[in-house]
């Protein structure tokens, strides 16, 4: 709750440095093409100051709430302006500039709402695929950028937990960024706690955020590595890094360390696949080495990492460039990339919801 109302407040703040920087706009009157320039001006701004959030250098992280806020208050204020601005033209009336502001207001607080109410709710995604490997039916869990303690209520994560745990899969996968520079101690512990009565294995492979890589930027580091692999050890979490286990007498994981890695990471040509006859899962956080990892027989990659862009529009923008969400396929191989259970560093999600994969494996015959 201290986090939402933090957020508030840097919306808040966001809205009236807009505010404050438009009003030499009040004493103009702009010709329409100048006003869709400054309509179109705005929303790009939004779009830019939501990239650098998500994506931008680890060194902007302390301006990032205020950025976020300022994202937020441009892709409402840009929306009001062309909404007011249409029915302005339309009834042949001057336009004003608190009215459009009023409006501006409303349009940001439902945006604020959504984007907060999205990050809270936490939906099961379900997948099915088929394959003359697989000789019976397997129900597979995959779980990708929890981020405890930096986006949602832990009360959120423990709902989340409990309806797999309720679904009883053959493995449950935790695929990276379960936790961030931003989680305390005790959320960690808390969080691989979760996990210790499971009855089937759950699998864990390192994200870019896990180690705690860049906590000069959050404050200083929470916990150390050690402590991370002991309470996964403690509450039976298996880590996989570039390894290989059987889940099932047809059915294999690999877990690979996580490209941030670099040379710690092995190259995939040295990868021995114990079994190709089985049907091979790859678990990888970033999705950008599918290709790559077919060398070893994938069969099905999982992975997470891009939280399906997070904030609206980059959802659309990834997937211009990359894997953002979703299904891909390569050959024989398919790659999901899961939305994510939760973002990353402000409780605010605009575009996908958040969700856990439920994916169902069942013989090509059936």
């Amino acid at each position: 709750m201290r986090v939402i109302f933090n957020f508030a407040l840097w919306f808040l703040l966001g809205q009236a440095v807009l505010t404050a920087a438009q009003l030499p706009l009040r004493k103009k009157k702009m010709k329409p093409a100048l006003r869709i320039g400054v309509i179109a001006g705005k929303a790009v701004l939004a779009v830019v100051l939501a990239a650098l959030v998500l994506a931008g250098p680890v060194q902007l992280r302390f301006i990032q709430p205020f950025m976020t806020a300022l994202y937020a208050a441009l892709l409402s204020d840009a929306l009001a302006d062309a909404v007011y601005s249409a029915v302005a033209a339309l009834r042949k009336k001057e336009r004003r500039f608190c009215a459009a502001k009023t409006l501006s207001l409303v349009f940001g607080i439902l945006f604020f709402v959504y984007g907060t109410v999205n990050m809270e709710t936490v939906t099961p995604e379900y997948r099915t695929y088929t394959s003359d490997k697989l000789q019976t039916a397997h129900t597979v869990v995959l779980i990708a950028d929890l981020h405890v303690g930096s986006a949602q209520p832990f009360s959120v994560t423990e709902k989340t937990v409990e309806a797999v745990k309720a679904l009883q899969p053959d493995a449950t996968i935790l695929c990276g960024d379960i936790v961030d520079d931003y989680t305390t101690e005790e959320e960690m512990e808390a969080v691989f706690r979760l996990f210790s009565d499971f009855e089937t294995p759950v699998y864990y492979v390192y994200g870019n955020h896990d180690r705690q890589g860049h906590a000069e930027y959050a404050g200083g580091l929470k916990f150390t590595q050690a402590a991370l692999q002991a309470a996964m050890a403690e509450n039976g979490v298996t880590v996989l890094q570039d390894t290989f286990e059987e889940i099932a007498p047809d059915l294999l994981i690999l877990g690979r360390e996580d490209l941030s890695e670099g040379e710690n990471r092995a190259d995939v040509g040295t990868l021995h696949n114990p079994a190709p006859e089985k049907y091979l899962i790859v678990a990888d956080h970033q999705p950008t080495a599918f290709k790559d990892n077919m060398a070893v027989g994938t069969d099905l990659q999982l992975s997470g990492h891009t939280h399906a862009g997070q904030l609206f529009p980059l959802r659309a923008l990834y997937s211009l460039i990359g894997y953002c969400s979703g299904d891909y396929t390569e050959k024989n191989a398919v790659m999901h990339v899961s939305a994510g259970a939760c973002g990353w560093r402000m409780p605010f999600r605009t575009d996908a919801h958040c969700n856990y994969d439920v994916i169902t494996l069942l013989p090509a015959q059936q």
